[in-house]
């Protein structure tokens, strides 16, 4: 397994007053870490992502930038201003839109050009290597998220002996895509691969499950076994939930300390109320 050197338990040298940047994408992870850093005390400037980033976000800021995809002078600019040493990334901009409507300024240019790979990762990987050159360091985004990782044993509803079985081939088949990098969830039934998530995203792949395979689906959510930490995290929330419900879905199954709940409590209480279990491993 590949070694970074942002590895996670490294991240917790900041103090009071300290400042701490955001690169903000959509959906509610970025607005979580912004309530843990103003909790902690600490001076937040967020670059958010216009198309993407919630609105929310501005009143949780002591600074904030809107940019486009491919603003990546705007975006350094910003920081450097700030004085911000240390960054975080949250939020969904989904790699089909690095396709689409993609407007490079200089600096990006540069890196386009240079790039070998130009997959998601591969674009963030050079983003971050030029926040380093530019005495920025982006951190494993789990940093201050404690609250939301997915706890040991979280285990809601019962796990009947089929969905046992399921779940071990879903684990191994979801393992096996993770590591060719194809992505990080699948959804399976009856020990059949339904559905597997690729640019579309996580919601379009469940709504796709329901389509093709109706009820009693298992959603199989993993990390890849060289998971960069500071791009991403498996995340299951609000709405994703809300989507395995209207295809009655059976459950999910993620890793504990390697994926992101969202709001448990009330996720506990919807997957009792409509019969779906909520699987921890590892």
């Amino acid at each position: 397994m590949q070694v970074f050197e942002h590895q996670y338990p490294r991240y917790c040298s900041l103090k009071m007053n300290d400042s701490i940047g955001l690169i903000a994408g959509g959906g509610d992870l970025p607005l979580f870490f912004a309530r843990a850093a103003k909790s902690k005390g600490l001076s937040l400037h967020v670059v958010a992502v216009r198309g993407s980033a919630s609105k929310k976000i501005e009143k949780l800021s002591d600074s904030i930038q809107w940019i486009s995809l491919g603003q990546v002078g705007a975006l350094i600019g910003f920081f450097k201003k700030k004085g911000v040493r240390q960054a975080v990334m949250h939020g969904k901009v989904q790699h089909s839109e690095l396709f689409k409507h993609f407007k490079l300024d200089l600096k990006a240019l540069s890196l386009w050009l240079r790039l070998k790979d130009r997959s998601g990762e591969g674009l963030l990987r050079a983003l971050s290597q030029e926040l380093k050159k530019q005495g920025v360091l982006l951190k494993d985004c789990r940093f201050l998220m404690e609250e939301v990782l997915t706890p040991n044993n979280f285990n809601v509803g019962k796990v009947d002996f089929d969905s046992k079985a399921t779940i071990a081939f879903g684990l191994k088949k979801a393992k096996n895509l993770a590591e060719l990098g194809i992505g990080q969830t699948l959804i399976v039934k009856k020990n059949a691969v339904v559905a597997v998530e690729a640019m579309e995203g996580t919601d379009k792949t469940i709504q796709r499950a329901g389509v093709f395979a109706g009820s009693g689906t298992i959603l199989v959510k993993v990390s890849s076994p060289g998971q960069d930490w500071r791009f991403d995290v498996p995340t299951i929330g609000m709405e994703t939930f809300q989507k395995l419900i209207q295809i009655k879905a059976k459950g999910i199954v993620l890793e504990s300390g390697k994926s992101f709940l969202l709001e448990k409590e009330q996720l506990s209480s919807l997957a009792k109320k409509n019969g779906l279990f909520i699987h921890t491993v590892g």
